[in-house]
């Protein structure tokens, strides 16, 4: 015997896992893919778009005409909505942003007074207004194209009064020529008339970086804990303990009911020490929303449960857990906004990336340390029932696999 017969014993048992082997080989290339739309949609101007709420009070002629020149931005994916309405979707996070033209503003344009529009906006969603900033630079420029426009012409009625009408035209051109952008008039009109009031809807507490940071770890490393607990039904197949097991007098529900609680029950203690110490170390505000946070904690935990108890329902080794539920995590976790804000994503990724329990987990953990919404709240009870129902699914998959599968092994 020499290294080669050895190399020639490993190859074989390599390829005998076939689908571990095609495992090993896709999930590179997945991830590979999943990674470049996530990321490539950052500083890809042609693929994202920004949504935009607009909100139309006055619904003059000049607001319209504003609205529609805002419209004419690529970047910018305009939705048309009532006030009351926009403030929901922005404080349940479906919307990043509303632009609110209040009664009037077409008057105050006419008549050169303070502009009543106004920004509001998600202040989880901070450093996406700051990108939409750049996009908003059209906007002011055509308001302030109007304004200077009607300026003009009040400026020269009152020089020029008395004028005929032909050399009262000659003359307002002229002034637009010689208007200078730092003169008292533009510098009163840029900074006091057409300032824009922009503020949040809630107030803003911890620091968003925080909420992003422990919330998108913590449900990530929790799905890579509970898979590998699930794996431990292939180990104890191997090892002869669920054959043992299944002949003894509990049924294969009993069995797989008593890892899931297992799993349920770790799944909450890690994630109440992943919470506490970011409490205790980086000043995160849990206790006073320590109901509101076991509550998303214990729904996380459940369908994160389920998810680890299905993947193990459908693989036959430990090799093809270890492919499958990598692939898996990893993707959810970018499209889910573990990795990487879901904002900062193309719109069509945000989409899918509600398909993951990390999107659903991560944006509850939002709605109580940043967006300060109460319990009681259907915006909150949503992201909880979405995860109870993930989890719902999920294990009823995996308890009809399981005896299907699993079972068949033994």
């Amino acid at each position: 015997m020499n290294m080669f017969t050895i190399l020639k014993k490993e190859i074989r048992a390599f390829i005998k896992d076939r689908r571990a082997v095609m495992l090993g080989i896709l999930m590179p290339i997945i991830l590979i893919s999943v990674f470049s739309l996530a990321f490539g949609g950052i500083n890809s101007k042609e693929n994202r778009k920004n949504p935009l709420l607009i909100c139309d009070e006055d619904k003059s002629a000049i607001s319209m005409k504003v609205i529609t020149g805002l419209d004419s931005v690529k970047s910018l994916d305009l939705a048309t909505t009532t006030t009351d309405s926009a403030l929901h979707l922005i404080k349940s996070g479906k919307y990043p942003a509303a632009l609110i033209f209040h009664k009037g503003f077409g008057d105050s344009v006419k008549q050169l007074k303070h502009l009543p529009w106004e920004m509001k906006y998600d202040a989880s969603q901070s450093v996406q207004m700051e990108m939409m900033q750049q996009y908003l630079e059209s906007l002011f420029g055509n308001v302030e194209k109007m304004m200077t426009e009607r300026m003009v012409i009040r400026n020269a009625q009152k020089q020029f009064a008395g004028m005929d009408s032909l050399s009262m035209v000659m003359a307002t051109q002229q002034m637009k020529k010689n208007l200078d952008a730092s003169s008292k008039g533009m510098e009163d009109l840029q900074q006091n008339i057409m300032k824009m009031q922009s503020s949040p809807i809630e107030k803003e507490t911890d620091n968003q970086g925080i909420v992003q940071a422990v919330a998108g770890t913590a449900v990530m490393m929790l799905m890579f804990s509970l898979t590998a607990m699930g794996g431990r039904i292939l180990e104890e197949k191997e090892n002869g303990t669920l054959k043992r097991l299944l002949y003894s007098p509990l049924t294969s529900t009993q069995i797989l009911s008593g890892k899931m609680i297992c799993a349920i029950l770790y799944a909450t203690v890690q994630l109440l020490i992943m919470f506490s110490f970011s409490s205790l170390v980086f000043g995160l505000v849990l206790f006073p929303k320590i109901v509101a946070v076991l509550i998303v904690i214990v729904s996380t935990a459940f369908a994160c449960s389920g998810f680890g108890m299905f993947i193990a329902a459908i693989v036959k080794s430990r090799e093809q857990l270890q492919s499958i539920s990598t692939l898996a995590i990893l993707s959810m976790s970018v499209i889910g906004g573990s990795m990487v804000p879901s904002f900062l994503m193309p719109s069509w990724m945000q989409s899918v990336g509600h398909i993951s329990i990390n999107y659903w987990s991560i944006q509850a953990f939002f709605d109580i340390f940043w967006r300060q919404i109460p319990i009681t709240d259907p915006i909150y009870l949503e992201k909880v029932g979405v995860l109870l129902l993930f989890g719902a699914v999920l294990s009823t998959i995996a308890f009809r696999l399981f005896k299907k599968n699993v079972t068949s092994m033994a």
